[in-house]
């Protein structure tokens, strides 16, 4: 099982930290947990097929769990902070993915 993928969001944003299955491998089933002081924050939990082009399989607004199986494998997934609620907060988002 892949381990965590944790990103700290202080902006805007795609987080630095994204899982990878490797070439030639892809993941099925992607969970996310966003823990955000903000009740306005949303974050996107995003899955590529080539690191490139990233589709939003689902959104947290505040704090929360947001789960999606994809009905087409891929070999990232990512964590995106599209609204950031107001100066100085901050968003830790979570991303797993599993096989």
């Amino acid at each position: 099982m892949p381990s965590p993928v944790n990103n700290v969001h202080s902006a805007t944003g795609a987080g630095a930290n994204k899982h990878d299955a490797g070439a030639g491998n892809t993941f099925g089933a992607f969970s996310m947990f966003v823990a955000s002081p903000s009740p306005t924050t949303v974050t996107v939990l995003e899955t590529s097929p080539d690191n490139t082009t990233y589709t939003a399989q689902g959104s947290v607004t505040g704090s929360g769990w947001v789960t999606a199986r994809s009905d087409h494998r891929q070999r990232y997934a990512r964590s995106n902070c599209t609204t950031l609620g107001g100066a100085g907060t901050l968003a830790s988002a979570t991303v797993m993915a599993m096989p």
